[in-house]
């Protein structure tokens, strides 16, 4: 599944429902770290501001700027602290032994920051969620700040993604410089260094953030490399990725951003999210693994579910250009599942299931068939596998990629057309194949008819 960022461009879910398999992964070498998992106690929330508040004879609107000030001086102390891996200045706001516990949470974190290899941290903005009120002078006094960040992590990321952080203050609006922070946490979506018992591997290929044993890691670094030579057999390259498994389905739904209980992970093994800007390729992408349905499948089938969304971070990382979820969706799956040895029939048992039952589909499936809960995707992916198996077959896996280098940004385009995605797919089909969508939707229904007997 690819989650495009809040930029108009749509979120599809990958599933590969298919696969549940008992063949043995290819395996390779190459150089790679293991860390040791980083623990500390699960990050508090933040805390709410005490009764006190600001000294009453202090101008407000100069106490206010005082306090932007101040905040934004310690916020770029503590980030060049995790650049510098300084662990005495990173911790130095958090006060003494009544602190201890927050102090243990953040020393973990910048741990697990530095392991990752986070750097590149730039401060974008700062808004405070609650003020102070005014208090006899003399009085430290608690206020709220969402404080908005960015980041790189070293070798992966090509372009900076954001991420929010909310703080709890505490200052003598006297002595503003000594002010320090009493509680610190995520803001909605938390970031891999958030998550306890992370184990961190990284090779030239893939970064691998995970929680739980040795094996799992290992696991889940060996499957990577095969989902890279799988990926660039096919595209000619691929993207050295972040790999990130949590422990629970929970912390999975909180790392893309869904609140607990919201609909659209059920099923899910895997998802890719990260921030795209229009016109320009993604360099920050996460690949997420959904504890419950990954640990469901067998071993070729969590094969094809990287491959598929390895196949989807190299592809955004390759094009500037959206197109329609039936070609972006259809090629992961050829890609996936174009080492597996399984019937077409079972491959796309849910797309032959449909089609028996309600009929020859009329076109290639929409946007919206793939959405999560509409009853249709499994069915959908199955559909846009067969048809880019119907273009592979009929004119050969290298024009496949072609076509869609076309279609996401190689074919020139008029400034007025760059929203009618399906159109440019059209003359993508003509320019690079000779073919139209008329002739591949017949074809198409051939080949499902087929599958029908």
């Amino acid at each position: 599944m690819t989650r495009w960022a809040a930029l108009g461009r749509p979120a599809a879910t990958a599933v590969a429902a298919s696969a549940c398999l008992a063949l043995t992964a290819c395996t390779a070498t190459a150089p790679e770290r293991t860390d040791a998992p980083i623990s500390a106690p699960a990050s508090p929330g933040v805390a709410r501001p005490s009764a006190g508040g600001v000294a009453a004879d202090i101008p407000p609107e100069r106490w206010a700027a005082v306090r932007q000030q101040s905040v934004a001086s310690l916020v770029h102390a503590r980030l060049s602290a995790a650049e510098r891996d300084d662990t005495r200045a990173w911790l130095a706001p958090l006060g003494g032994p009544s602190q201890a516990a927050l102090r243990r949470v953040q020393g973990a974190v910048l741990q697990r920051m530095d392991a990752i290899g986070v750097e590149d941290l730039e401060l974008a903005d700062l808004r405070e969620t609650t003020a102070p009120v005014p208090a006899p002078p003399g009085t430290s006094v608690e206020w709220d700040v969402r404080v908005s960040l960015s980041y790189r992590i070293r070798g992966f990321d090509t372009a900076p993604r954001a991420f929010d952080l909310d703080l709890t203050l505490k200052a003598d609006p006297v002595r503003p410089q000594q002010m320090g922070i009493t509680a610190s946490a995520p803001s909605g979506r938390p970031q891999p260094w958030d998550l306890d018992g992370l184990r961190v591997r990284r090779s030239p290929t893939a970064l691998v953030l995970a929680v739980g044993d040795a094996a799992r890691v290992e696991e889940i670094a060996r499957r990577a490399r095969t989902a890279a030579s799988r990926v660039a057999a096919v595209w000619g390259s691929a993207r050295p990725a972040v790999w990130i498994a949590p422990a629970t389905d929970v912390d999975a739904g909180r790392l893309l951003g869904r609140a607990a209980g919201q609909d659209g992970l059920g099923g899910v093994a895997a998802a890719t999210d990260g921030p795209l800007t229009p016109g320009e390729r993604a360099g920050a992408d996460r690949i997420i693994l959904v504890p419950k349905a990954w640990t469901s499948l067998r071993p070729d089938g969590r094969d094809v579910v990287m491959t598929h969304e390895l196949t989807h971070v190299t592809v955004r990382g390759s094009t500037t250009r959206a197109v329609p979820l039936w070609l972006s969706e259809g090629f992961a799956e050829l890609v996936a599942y174009r080492s597996i040895d399984l019937p077409e029939k079972a491959v796309a048992r849910p797309a032959v299931a449909l089609v028996r039952a309600s009929g020859l589909p009329a076109s290639l499936p929409a946007d919206e068939d793939f959405a999560p809960g509409t009853g249709t995707l499994q069915a959908a992916y199955g559909l846009a596998l067969l048809a880019l198996r119907t273009l592979a077959d009929e004119h050969g896996t290298r024009a496949v990629v072609d076509l869609y280098r076309a279609a996401a940004g190689g074919l020139a385009v008029p400034s007025d057309r760059l929203d009618d995605r399906e159109g440019i797919v059209d003359s993508a089909l003509q320019t690079t194949m000779g073919t139209t969508r008329g002739r591949l939707v017949k074809d198409w229904q051939t080949r499902l008819r087929g599958l029908l007997g």
